[in-house]
């Protein structure tokens, strides 16, 4: 008869596997979703490997990708979400295009995705401003962070503006709450390079 030691041991080895199967199938279905052209790999930057190894100690601090397009931003967002899952995370992980972001806040408001996207876990807003920001947009921006800043929920930004002083102060601000990340892109455009 097996020991209550060696018990523990079983069911603590049971409990890894069925972790590390359930790791798989997620990072599975994240890979799958994942467009194309983001599936190259490599290492992600310093300042963003620092901010995911913070967040999965509970730091709530948001991150800003800032600079022109086609230097490695949106590839960043999604690398980050597979780096999380390898790493043990299970939350939930949404990237919001700036057109899905638009088509969610214009008439009519889907007020249902932007509930969703305001309690994610963890959200990413990629290329903000690639197109106008209406005032409806800002204004649609601001209630979202504001509602993740009071849950203290971080929020991914990439933008090629050189800030965010279009969303204006209060919105910057709560933002910036919790020691927040920019980390600035520079360089040629990879696409135009590589076509």
């Amino acid at each position: 008869m097996p020991t209550a030691e060696e018990r523990r041991a079983r069911h603590d080895a049971a409990q890894a596997a069925a972790r590390a199967e359930i790791r798989g199938q997620t990072l599975d279905r994240y890979l799958a979703r994942r467009p194309k052209a983001f599936a190259t790999d490599g290492p992600v930057r310093d300042e963003i490997d620092k901010w995911i190894v913070d967040f999965l100690a509970g730091s709530h601090a948001s991150l800003l990708l800032l600079g022109e397009p086609g230097t490695g931003k949106t590839w960043h967002l999604w690398k980050i979400g597979e780096l999380l899952i390898r790493r043990g995370w299970f939350g939930r992980f949404y990237l919001v295009s700036d057109f899905e972001f638009k088509a969610a806040a214009d008439r009519p408001v889907d007020r249902e995705r932007l509930r969703i996207w305001s309690e994610a876990p963890l959200l990413a807003l990629d290329d903000l401003g690639a197109s106008q920001l209406y005032p409806w947009t800002v204004d649609a921006i601001a209630q979202l962070i504001d509602a993740r800043w009071q849950e203290q929920l971080p929020t991914l930004i990439s933008t090629n503006l050189p800030t965010l002083d279009p969303l204006g102060p209060r919105t910057k601000s709560r933002f910036a709450d919790g020691g927040s990340t920019a980390v600035a892109f520079t360089g040629t455009d990879y696409r135009r390079t590589h076509a």
